[in-house]
This record gives structure tokens, C-alpha cells and sequence, in this order.
């Protein structure tokens, strides 16, 4: 009989039982957590790379823009108001450029007018009809070559230049820009046989065609065309500032004809600023 205080000897061949009765101990709890490693800790509070900050969302701010487009039609919304201001700032900038300018134009209009008077009525019968027709022609193309100065004033202010008689000689663009003028002429011509009111509307849907040739050379019918989309997209807002515009020739007019000198540029460079805004175009403040 064994004494209860000593183990019982092993068994032959075997090995002692662990203590405490013959059983391995208990394993050991899982850590906290269901057995998984702890979370990583948090990265630090900050604002994030490239963004506004507290609440930025990481976004970064958009650039300043002069003019930002993205209205109808491809372009922005047209302002009758900011146009015509537009236009009266621009002038107050460069008032002697622009007086020049546009007396260059009426100086070698009125010299032709009086070449031609002198020619055809040194002519009779058809030779007079003939000189008379071919020198219009050329007279024509004249008017549409000085005015092109004017209008590259306009263009310039828009993107921040200065006007300058200089631009009286400039060249570029010149030959789209002549032939889309006569386009528009002859279709003019045209509605206005037709009882007056088709000349008007068809003036109102190409106002931007020579303009777009003369700054992009594109040809008579993508500038025409171009010019009609913009105006659908925006006709009530294109007729009443070019209503204005032809207001302001008629009371510059009136004034004597000295008024031309500063409506006149006013006019341009309000329609300048709205081609500008029609096609996208960022404007000079």
C-alpha cells in the first residue's frame, strides 16, 4: 500500500505526471481584443498635404481667373451693363489712341469719297458707271481695311495691351478678315432688298464674323457660322447691346459728328468684350 504523501512511482517505461494531479495547467487568457495585435495609433492631426486646412478636405483652391467662362453656346453669360461699362472704362484709359484711331478712319474714307467724285465726274455715260462701280468696290475694301485698326485696339485692351496707331499697318489675319466683311455686306445688302427687317436680322447673327476672322483667321463661313451659334444661344441679351451700341452712333452723330469719336470706341470695345465672352475668352480687367 502506497503512502498517501508520496507520489506513485512512475509507470515502467513512462514519465511522471505534471503536477497538480495529472492535468497540464489552464492556457493562458487571450489579450484583450479577441487575439488580434491593438490598432495602430492614429497619424497626427494636421491639416493635409495641399489643402485649405481644418475642414479643407484636401483640396486645393482653384486659380484666380479674369473672366471665367462656361455659359450657352460654349461661352459665358453675356452683361449688357458690364459691356457698355467695359467699353467707357477702357476708352477713359486710352483716349488719345482711340481719338486717333477713329479719325484716321473718317480722314482716308472722306479722301477716297473725294478721289472717286473727282474720277467719275471726269468720266461720262458708261466709263463714269464703270469707275464708279470699281472704285465703291475699292472704297469698300478700304473702309473694311482702317476699320480693322479699330478693331484691333478693341482686341488688344481685352487681353490687357494698348491701342496704337501703329495697328492702322498691321496685317495679320487681314485677308479672312476682309473677305468674311464682304460676305456679310452682300448679305446684308440682300436682306434689306427684302424688305429691310431680314437685312437687320441677318446684321444681328453675323455682328461677330469679321471680328472672329480678324482674330483667328478662320474663313467667311466657320466665322459666320460661329457667329450665328453664339447669338442663337444668346439673342435677346446680343440684340439689346448691339441696339445700345448702334444708339450710341446715332447720338454721336447727332453731336456734330465730333461725339464719333468717343462712342465710336466705346461701341467696339463693348462688342469686343462680349465676343471675348461669348467664345470663352479671358478678359483684361
Amino acid at each position: 500500500m502506497s503512502d498517501p504523501n508520496f507520489p506513485p512511482p512512475p509507470p515502467p517505461g513512462g514519465t511522471p505526471p505534471p503536477p497538480g494531479g495529472g492535468y497540464p495547467p489552464p492556457a493562458a487568457p487571450p489579450p484583450p481584443g479577441g487575439g488580434f495585435p491593438p490598432p495602430a495609433a492614429p497619424p497626427p492631426a494636421g491639416p493635409p498635404p495641399g489643402g485649405f486646412g481644418a475642414g479643407g478636405g484636401g483640396f486645393n483652391p482653384p486659380p484666380a481667373q479674369p473672366y471665367a467662362a462656361g455659359g450657352a453656346g460654349g461661352g459665358g453669360r453675356l452683361d449688357v451693363g458690364s459691356a457698355i461699362s467695359y467699353g467707357w472704362k477702357k476708352f477713359s484709359e486710352n483716349p488719345g489712341p482711340f481719338v486717333l484711331l477713329v479719325l484716321g478712319v473718317f480722314v482716308i474714307n472722306v479722301l477716297f469719297a473725294i478721289f472717286r467724285t473727282i474720277m467719275t465726274s471726269s468720266a461720262s455715260g458708261n466709263s463714269a458707271l464703270m469707275i464708279s462701280f470699281v472704285l465703291g468696290i475699292i472704297g469698300i475694301v478700304i473702309s473694311f481695311i482702317v476699320q480693322a485698326g479699330v478693331w484691333r485696339a478693341g482686341l488688344a485692351v481685352t487681353r490687357g495691351g494698348q491701342p496704337a496707331v501703329s495697328q492702322f499697318t498691321e496685317t495679320d489675319n487681314l485677308g479672312p478678315y476682309i473677305l468674311t466683311s464682304i460676305v456679310v455686306g452682300i448679305g446684308a445688302a440682300v436682306g434689306f432688298f427684302l424688305c429691310i427687317i431680314p437685312g437687320i436680322i441677318w446684321l444681328i447673327f453675323t455682328a461677330y464674323a469679321p471680328l472672329l476672322a480678324l482674330d483667328k483667321g478662320v474663313g467667311p463661313g466657320d466665322a459666320i457660322s460661329k457667329s450665328i451659334d453664339w447669338v442663337k444661344s444668346q439673342f435677346a441679351v446680343v440684340g439689346v447691346l448691339l441696339l445700345v451700341c448702334w444708339l450710341l452712333y446715332f447720338v454721336g452723330a447727332i453731336l456734330c459728328c465730333i461725339g464719333l469719336l468717343v462712342t465710336i470706341p466705346i461701341a467696339l470695345v463693348a462688342i469686343t468684350y462680349s465676343y471675348k465672352v461669348l467664345d470663352g475668352q479671358p478678359v483684361a480687367p
